[in-house]
């Protein structure tokens, strides 16, 4: 898809060339990249989920990390002392080792995990409004320092405010860029259980902190470990699921099939995985571990070779 078809698309009916050509003209101004579904900058994760968004407003020094492995860090927005510590923890140990940390820039443990992930890597804020727009005001800091070492998304136009049903469409998001989420302290009716409920209907993975069970921000965490969420208390726990081992030794290392296919030379993404038959998103996750453990890299044609 063109991508002034695709900005035509999401301004609505009853947008003009003349608007078109604003709004892409706006965002080149801002140093705001405009990918649309197709484009090859575009997410492999996000392009598998259900309804995945037609465009995507991408500011910030590491746009390229909308397609590394991501892990979401989501919770409530009245965070304890507790939830606040776990956030911070979990997200710090997987960024130690190459994870992006995907959130919504709230207040709480979303704004935690951000922060934490700073400290050690990079990381996404995904938002329920136009790409301009910052909301909370309270977080305009925070939105800032996460452009600087990471970036920014929307799906939404230039301008366009937060509304009840703008965040809802954000959480698949959320959910549809990461391999697996993880949720910090949940009320019941916490819009973070919605988010875990997107990722199970994508195929992605369900982690949850536990809590005590006298406190109401972790009924739901409780919950979703209850209905089979995985629960977890370190960054560790979460990459299990994914098959990551910190030290890989050289026999494990000679028994993986993509080690087989890429001693014959380097191989793009496509090519591996017609050779493998397998899913984009089990591919995506296998090619990242291998290169956050220095096995495999990219080179200037976007192949994957083995490292000497």
């Amino acid at each position: 898809m063109k991508i002034n078809d695709a900005v035509s698309m999401v301004l609505g009916k009853g947008s003009t060339l003349s608007d078109v050509e604003k709004e892409v003209e706006r965002c080149k101004k801002m140093g705001v990249d405009l990918i649309p579904f197709g484009d090859e900058r575009y997410p492999r994760a996000l392009s598998t989920i259900r309804e995945p968004p037609l465009l995507l407003y991408v500011w910030g020094k590491r746009c390229d990390a909308i397609d590394k492995f991501s892990i979401a860090i989501v919770g409530s927005r009245m965070a304890t002392s507790y939830g606040r510590s776990a956030a911070q923890k979990i997200s710090e140990e997987l960024s130690r080792v190459g994870t992006v940390i995907v959130s919504g820039l709230a207040h709480g443990i979303d704004s935690v995990a951000h922060s934490s992930a700073i400290k050690e890597g990079v990381t996404i804020g995904v938002l329920g409004t136009g790409i301009d727009i910052v909301y909370p005001e309270s977080k305009r800091e925070l939105f800032e320092r996460v452009k600087e070492n990471g970036c920014i998304v929307s799906e939404f136009s230039l301008g366009t405010r937060p509304t009840k049903w703008t965040f809802p469409k954000r959480n698949r998001i959320i959910a549809g860029l990461s391999m697996g989420v993880v949720v910090v302290e949940a009320s019941q009716k916490s819009g973070s259980l919605i988010t875990a409920r997107l990722a199970l209907e994508e195929g992605r993975e369900v982690f949850a902190v536990p809590g005590s069970i006298f406190s109401e921000t972790s009924e739901g965490t409780n919950y979703l470990i209850r209905q089979g969420a995985k629960c977890v208390s370190s960054g560790d726990d979460v990459l299990e699921e994914f098959g990551y081992i910190k030290k890989i030794e050289k026999k494990e290392i000679a028994k993986d099939p993509i080690i087989e296919i890429l001693k014959s030379g380097p191989k793009t993404f496509e090519e591996i995985s017609f050779l493998l038959h397998t899913s984009i998103e089990e591919l995506n996750v296998k090619l990242t571990m291998l290169e956050v453990d220095g096995i495999i890299s990219k080179d200037v044609s976007d192949k994957f070779k083995m490292n000497c």
